[in-house]
């Protein structure tokens, strides 16, 4: 029995003196691209308007925002600067004015950012009653 096993120590001897490993390397890339989302869209203005109140009227609204840390990004307002009467051929011009037009997202995840809307609706507009109304599209460019 002895010799058996002597046999076998010797025979598995020779294949440990090859044993050994082979490596492979690879790279993992990721690729983090310029993105906006909005988080909290501007909520819809109401006023009212007298045509015969000397002073324009005047509202604001805000949008929220957020964006990959780097990105940058434009704001764009985007409406035909007419409000049209439901009843009426009769329209009110007006403008939708941001505070500000651009820049670029220094925070990432830990903040928002936000832009204002400023409403104006010229005053003496000799219109019918009625309600007038536009869509008002704010675009976040990235």
């Amino acid at each position: 029995m002895k010799k058996l096993l002597a046999g076998a120590i010797l025979a598995a001897a020779p294949f440990a003196a090859f044993a050994g490993t082979a490596t492979d390397d690879f790279t993992v890339t990721a690729t983090v691209d310029a993105y906006c989302e909005v988080v909290n869209g501007a909520p819809d203005v109401s006023v009212s308007y007298n045509p015969f109140d000397e002073d324009n009227v005047t509202a604001t609204t805000t949008t929220e925002f957020n964006c990959v840390k780097g990105t940058n990004y434009t704001i764009n307002v985007i409406t035909d600067g007419t409000l049209e009467g439901q009843n009426t051929a009769d329209t009110l011009s007006f403008t939708a004015t941001p505070s500000v037009t651009g820049g670029t997202d220094s925070d990432g995840l830990t903040g928002t950012e936000t832009v204002d809307i400023a409403i104006v609706i010229p005053a003496r507009q000799n219109v019918s009653v009625d309600t007038y109304s536009d869509t008002v599209t704010v675009e976040i460019g990235y």
